[in-house]
């Protein structure tokens, strides 16, 4: 078993098509394992069996303790690796710790997308003391796209349809940005949400990146802009792997969002019908709640799914031990 491994800014428009064509292929896949979605400075490992991958993942490399000690690195894969074929998964997983364990990595952290059977872990992770879990398991909420449209629609809650509804009668209008002026617009919304809000936001150079890569592919995805007039009020990243879609990012300009939001969601769940997917992923979910994203996303209808917490493999027990003690030591610090 020998696992090819590349940066990703030196990928050959060969390679990369076929990379796209095993994660749509594979149940598992998701946009953030894309190569174009990572960026550089990362790297794809891949298993081949009679000449076509079956096993990918795509990893950035991390340095948790910055550069008081930079030989201290982390591989990390954000909803990967992919392989459908579990035994294969773990097979590849195993080869990949031998490899990295040659360049003094000091653990590696997965995040496959996996769904928990029965309120446990996935077989994988469950049966094999080498990993273990380093957060909460993930709940999702993933919307059937094989009615017809009008009947999606019909099933939405009742307020979600009327804010539906009065966002088209208020002259309200969705477009699929074309352009870095539509992108830069979108952008500023999304900042001044995150001052608004009070949160950090994802590097913006970043997502200009992969919104100019989503709007090039065409089919992988899109950025829809709520206008009225020629004003942009909100927006939503979306993005697409094998007939699964996902609700990646989004921002408005009102705190409710009363008055774009729904209407947003509501054409993201058309392109990703008209583009053949089966399914809506809404991202994170918390079951049960009365008010938030969740409740507004609870709206729309769909099947809660749960899903794995991410988890860690401790590679060189010497950086490790030192990546702990130093953790636990900031931590101290930062308490007293």
């Amino acid at each position: 078993m020998i696992l090819e491994s590349v940066l990703t800014d030196e990928m050959s428009p060969v390679l990369l098509k076929e990379t796209q064509d095993f994660l749509d292929s594979q149940d598992t896949g998701h946009p953030f394992q894309f190569p174009e979605w990572a960026g550089a400075g990362s790297r794809v490992m891949l298993l081949r069996k009679d000449g076509r991958i079956c096993w990918l993942g795509t990893f950035g490399v991390q340095r948790p303790l910055g550069r008081t000690f930079p030989w201290v690195r982390a591989l990390t894969a954000n909803r990967g690796p992919v392989c459908d074929d579990d035994r294969l998964w773990d097979a590849a997983a195993e080869e990949l710790a031998r490899n990295i364990r040659e360049e003094r990595f000091a653990y590696l952290d997965v995040l496959p997308e996996w769904i928990r059977q029965a309120d446990a872990d996935h077989a994988n992770f469950a049966d094999h003391f080498k990993w273990h879990s380093i957060g909460k398991p993930r709940t999702s909420l993933r919307l059937d796209l094989k009615a017809a449209e009008q009947d999606i629609f019909a099933n939405f809650r009742k307020t979600a349809r009327y804010e539906v509804r009065r966002a088209e009668r208020l002259g309200t209008t969705v477009t699929t940005a074309a352009s870095d002026t539509q992108i830069d617009e979108f952008l500023s919304v999304y900042e001044r949400m995150a001052v608004r809000k009070g949160f950090t936001p994802n590097p913006i150079d970043n997502l200009r990146r992969v919104i100019r890569w989503l709007i090039a592919s065409e089919t992988r995805g899109a950025l829809l802009l709520a206008c009225a007039g020629e004003v942009v009020h909100g927006g939503v990243i979306i993005a697409r792997s094998g007939r699964r879609c996902w609700y990646i990012l989004g921002a408005i300009d009102r705190d409710e969002g009363a008055t774009v939001g729904h209407i947003l969601q509501w054409n993201a769940i058309r392109w990703a019908k008209a583009h053949g997917c089966t399914e809506y992923d809404f991202g994170g979910y918390t079951p049960g709640a009365t008010s938030g994203p969740a409740w507004f996303k609870e709206g729309f209808g769909g099947t809660v799914v749960h899903l794995v917490a991410p988890h860690r493999r401790m590679i060189e027990r010497k950086r490790y031990n030192v990546f702990r003690l130093v953790s636990e030591v900031s931590s101290w610090v930062r308490a007293s």
